[in-house]
């Protein structure tokens, strides 16, 4: 009782702070006070007691909340990487390399792995859409057999080869020649329809190493006021012009062409007849010069190619340039593409000669005038007056070997100078 009586007065105190109305019962005994308000001490003690649980509640609510807090901080980046990891692998299923379907039961014949490598300029759209054309029509008279089209630059073709990997056939140029030589096979593929000196620059001793499969041309444009068309070529390293703009007086050189690392524009105009001293800068890209041009404030003459003949044809068609005077340059071109089979090609090296064969034939080759390339077939297949002339001056064209390397590209820029200067 005296336990409960040292309680009671120790509840007594605290209940007296806390609820001021308790005081009145001050005068009362411990023993009364324990007796008439034991009942009222249990509720003010509970009271505490619930206080203090509630108080307690509160701090490990707000305990669970920081746990929550750290672990949505882990459990988030987690998501978010499964999240890209599920978007990643969405996006590169489908650009898997997987194996062809084939129909009706048909026996699969396997890939040919092509590259195509892309040194100089097209005419108009993507070589390699025609080029996956093509393989496209193969492909349905083959059934079971699947071409897959890789479009490289040379420098990605170099990595590539550095890296060991391999391919079945080749579209090249030169400039990617002296890279793949080694890898080629001796071709069988047909090309009895192929114009003769286009096809001796695929060969090594004699050897059909590449076979043409299109070419391009050089051609040179002014604007007829300037330069007609009957004085372009004799006249293009001699003829400039001085004319008004703004309130100056701008003379325009003779001349300007774009190069490549691995073409000689001037070797054209030189086998074509043009004379003359010219100095000109081989940093200046083919974009680049047809810029200039279109200008018209740094030269009177493009050296172009093909590429320039339709851009500079079209802005003639919608009056956005003045009419031009046009000569081709059917001496000589660099601007021929290949294709080769590799001596990797193994049991589909009759699939490849198959498809070369394909590649070459009328059918095909007529269809390159969808992307203002020429034939290297012995036939005409333009009506358009421009192109109907480069395609037949391309059978009197000098064509060099497309495996020539770096140092032969030098030596055949400089004989050009020293041809134009005699």
């Amino acid at each position: 009782m005296r336990l409960v009586a040292n309680a009671a007065c120790a509840s007594r105190q605290y209940a007296a702070k806390k609820f001021p109305f308790l005081r009145r019962c001050g005068e009362q005994s411990g023993i009364q006070y324990t007796k008439k308000m034991f009942g009222g001490l249990v509720d003010v003690a509970n009271w505490k007691v619930v206080e203090e649980a509630k108080e307690a509640d509160k701090k490990e609510q707000k305990r669970n909340m920081g746990r929550k807090k750290r672990g949505f901080g882990i459990v988030l980046p987690i998501l978010i990487v499964a999240a890209l990891a599920i978007g990643a692998a969405i996006w590169a299923l489908p650009h898997l390399p997987v194996k062809p379907q084939t129909q009706n039961g048909e026996q699969y014949r396997g890939v040919i792995e092509m590259w195509n490598v892309e040194s100089f300029e097209g005419g108009v759209g993507s070589r390699e859409s025609w080029l996956k054309g093509r393989a496209s029509k193969f492909e349905q008279a083959n059934t079971g057999l699947f071409v897959h089209v890789t479009t490289l630059t040379a420098e990605q073709l170099a990595a590539k080869l550095e890296a060991g990997d391999d391919f079945d056939m080749i579209c090249f140029s030169r400039g990617a020649g002296e890279l793949v030589r080694d890898k080629l096979a001796e071709t069988n593929a047909n090309a009895d329809d192929v114009r003769e000196n286009i096809l001796l620059s695929g060969q090594v001793n004699g050897v059909q190493y590449a076979l043409p499969l299109y070419a391009g041309v050089y051609c040179l444009f002014a604007r007829s006021d300037m330069l007609p068309a009957t004085q372009l070529v004799a006249n293009a390293l001699s003829q400039t012009y001085t004319r008004k703009v703004g309130k100056n007086s701008v003379t325009l050189a003779p001349l300007i062409a774009g190069f490549t690392p691995y073409n000689s524009p001037l070797s054209a105009l030189a086998m074509s007849g043009g004379r003359g001293k010219v100095a000109l800068a081989d940093t200046v890209t083919q974009y680049e010069a047809y810029e200039k041009f279109l200008a018209n404030r740094t030269a009177v003459t493009l050296l172009g190619t093909q590429r320039d003949m339709y851009r500079l044809s079209q802005k003639e068609k919608n009056g956005r340039i003045e009419a031009l005077a046009f000569a081709p340059l059917d001496g000589y071109t660099d601007l021929v593409q290949y294709v080769g089979v590799s001596v990797a090609a193994g049991d589909k090296s009759d699939a490849c000669s198959d498809f070369a064969s394909y590649l070459l034939s009328e059918e095909a080759q007529a269809t390159l005038v969808n992307i203002c390339m020429f034939s290297v077939l012995d036939h005409g297949f333009y009506t358009a007056e421009r192109y109907s002339e480069c395609e037949t001056g391309l059978a009197r064209a000098y064509v060099p070997n497309v495996f020539g390397d770096a140092e032969a590209v030098a030596r055949q820029r400089q004989m050009a100078i020293d041809t134009l200067a005699v």
